[in-house]
């Protein structure tokens, strides 16, 4: 296990905690702090929602103004976490009070992800990530309410429609099932996020005749992404990418989530605002060309000339070379 520092614990540089006389009382624009930290302005708020910088709203109020020594000490506490590289180094290696990337693992509330997902179910994992417990066995069950609305509105898009399309399509519409979708209590969200799941993997049209609504989440899954027999080592395999999934840290879909919750959207409108940002060729679509790419790989039975080609044209080769893994 590895502890982590949670996200605000610590803030050096605030005023009244040292920095540079020479910055006393200085405010910084977003664009002056993005500059600093070597970021995009969209990241400096995604610092403020993790609590590692605030923000004050400039009294002319045209936008946020940020404490100079603040975020001089978050430069140099990214500078210093990066190993010391000049690079973007700190957009990319941040904590949460989640989960934390360190090199080349990462670590859900101090654990290792990869044990945890060795030893543990996808909704095991998610409940740890949740609530900070284990609870051994547990299951999400989706509301026949929900999967009605949602199954009715998929079956309705175009034959062609890709996998997100559904989930989107899908998300909206249990939503529009659940009349208490604008209760943003915790115990509503959590009880929102544990139906909401296996009500968009309900959605997907199944592969398989004899596919599965019950039982554990992969289970369930399989016969919704390949008509194949599964078997035990197959689901485990599933089952172990999806706990290896579940979070790694301020993608641009999860910020893209962060950001609608933080205008009090309800869950169903954040999650299909990720969902939405995942369809991006630089994001979850990349996953796209990397499964065409192996699936080239098969036909040719050798690896060398599907990467050749790749390399000809000019291309990286899908699903390598990612700045964090």
């Amino acid at each position: 296990m590895r502890d982590q520092e949670p996200a605000g614990s610590t803030h050096e540089g605030r005023e009244g905690h040292g920095g540079h006389g020479g910055h006393e009382g200085r405010r910084l624009s977003t664009r002056e702090t993005a500059e600093l930290l070597g970021v995009k302005p969209e990241t400096v708020y995604a610092y403020v929602s993790r609590g590692q910088l605030t923000s004050r709203r400039d009294p002319g109020g045209r936008g946020s103004t940020f404490d100079a020594k603040e975020v001089e000490a978050l430069a140099r506490r990214n500078k210093r976490d990066s190993g010391g590289s000049s690079s973007t180094g700190g957009e990319l290696s941040v904590r949460t009070r989640i989960t934390l990337i360190d090199k080349d693992r990462y670590y859900y509330r101090g654990v290792d992800a990869t044990e945890l997902a060795a030893r543990h179910s996808y909704e095991e994992i998610a409940e740890w990530l949740w609530t900070g417990e284990l609870r051994p066995g547990v299951t999400f069950t989706a509301p026949e309410a929900s999967v009605t609305a949602a199954r009715r509105a998929v079956d309705a898009l175009p034959e062609h429609s890709g996998p997100t399309d559904r989930l989107r399509v899908a998300a909206i519409a249990a939503s529009a099932a659940d009349p208490l979708r604008f209760d943003l209590s915790e115990s509503a969200v959590l009880g929102t996020a544990r139906t909401l799941i296996p009500t968009l993997v309900a959605a997907l049209p199944p592969l398989r005749h004899d596919h599965r609504d019950a039982g554990p989440l992969a289970h369930r899954l399989w016969g919704r992404l390949t008509g194949r027999t599964p078997d035990e080592a197959s689901l485990r395999v599933l089952d172990t990418a999806l706990g290896l999934l579940v979070d790694h840290d301020l993608a641009a879909s999860t910020l893209a989530v962060r950001v609608a919750a933080s205008a009090r959207a309800h869950p169903y409108a954040a999650v299909s605002a990720g969902l939405g940002v995942l369809e991006g060729p630089l994001h979850g679509a990349a996953s796209g060309l990397a499964h065409r790419l192996l699936l080239d790989v098969l036909d040719q039975g050798t690896a060398a000339p599907v990467v050749a080609d790749e390399l000809r044209a000019g291309r990286r080769v899908p699903g390598l070379g990612h700045r964090l893994y």
